[in-house]
């Protein structure tokens, strides 16, 4: 079954705007273009992950609804900042070098950097009635794999500090 724009709203809006903070964290943004990108951000996740938000299956569709910056921008990102007159070059200062962010069902998390620490910006409970035990459920997602992989170095502590 796949997922309707109202069933991801939580997740959405909670990826949204964690990267309107950290846009605001630089400072260089009016009120007005921030409340711009985040609702544009938001509307774009929604419209892409409309056929790929599985509720009874969340690690179904991680790897397509990873948001990466590394390197190149995310063009969901990208076109967010166009809209309001951010340009790429713009954008890659205002934001971490290194970014990724997954927007599964139930749970919005975050790392900055290869080796920094996984962090949850939202998690819900899934309803009992539409998350029945699966042989899905015990395959390895994007942050998963990640997280199983073992590193060779240790992971760097990364502050991030969020206001409302």
């Amino acid at each position: 079954m796949h997922g309707t724009g109202a069933e991801m709203i939580p997740e959405v809006s909670a990826a949204a705007s964690f990267v309107c903070r950290l846009l605001r964290s630089r400072g260089r943004l009016s009120d007005a273009q921030l409340h711009l990108f985040r609702d544009y951000l938001a509307h774009a996740l929604s419209e892409h992950y409309q056929h790929h938000w599985f509720p009874d299956r969340p690690q179904k569709g991680s790897g397509y609804r990873c948001i990466r910056i590394n390197h190149e921008m995310d063009p969901l990102i990208g076109r967010a900042a166009g809209h309001i007159g951010l340009t790429s070059g713009q954008l890659f200062s205002l934001l971490p070098r290194e970014l990724t962010l997954w927007v599964d069902p139930y749970e919005v998390s975050y790392r900055i950097g290869e080796d920094g620490s996984i962090c949850v910006l939202y998690e819900a409970e899934p309803p009992s009635s539409s998350h029945a035990p699966s042989a899905y459920d015990h395959t390895a997602n994007c942050k998963s794999r990640f997280m199983m992989s073992g590193r060779t170095s240790p992971p760097k502590n990364y502050l991030m500090m969020v206001s409302s």
